[in-house]
């Protein structure tokens, strides 16, 4: 990221350099079609909320992927990232509260689940994995540059509202009895 920069800043090139650095990348996918196929690929920190599957090890920040691909395609807009202006990178992850507790952020997408989904638990389709919460959050996260320039002001979907999507379409795919 560092030499990126550096080589962006010393205009030695004849083309921009723009960075995105994503957190945690979140959402459902149009390729896949039954659980257990989500269940091969859904990222590691939706598995530990949603399955009490696999501790995540880090976070980056959360982002659904569509806001990450819609930064991805933005940032290539001249329009509206000027090469004077180009910023080191974009963020492109939800903004996290200043001064937020990591805990408090994976028990709120935790109990989100545990209201949302009573009977899904109940029968064990989801299994809510509260204590997996990943070993370095929070890790304070601000956006703000990037939606303001690229996404028109509008905020990016963070943790709690990514998995409950996830946990929606997962319900909706077919299981292997299907």
């Amino acid at each position: 990221m560092i030499y990126l920069n550096d080589l962006r800043l010393s205009k030695s090139k004849p083309f921009s350099i723009v960075q995105v650095i994503p957190g945690t990348v979140i959402g459902p996918s149009e390729f896949i079609t039954t659980r257990s196929q989500a269940l091969k690929h859904i990222d590691r920190q939706t598995k530990a909320l949603l399955f009490d599957e696999m501790a995540p090890r880090y976070a980056f920040g959360f982002v659904h992927v569509q806001d990450c691909a819609r930064v991805h395609v933005e940032a290539l807009d001249v329009g509206k990232v000027k090469t004077a202006k180009v910023p080191p990178w974009f963020v492109a992850a939800a903004t996290s509260d200043e001064g937020g507790d990591g805990n408090a952020l994976w028990n709120s997408a935790a109990d989100a689940i545990e209201q949302e989904y009573v009977d899904e638990i109940k029968s064990g389709v989801f299994k809510v994995g509260r204590t997996k919460t990943p070993i370095n959050m929070p890790y304070r996260v601000d956006s703000s540059l990037t939606e303001s320039m690229l996404l028109r002001g509008e905020k990016m979907r963070g943790l709690e509202e990514c998995v409950m999507e996830v946990a929606q379409w997962y319900l909706r795919l077919k299981t292997d009895e299907d």
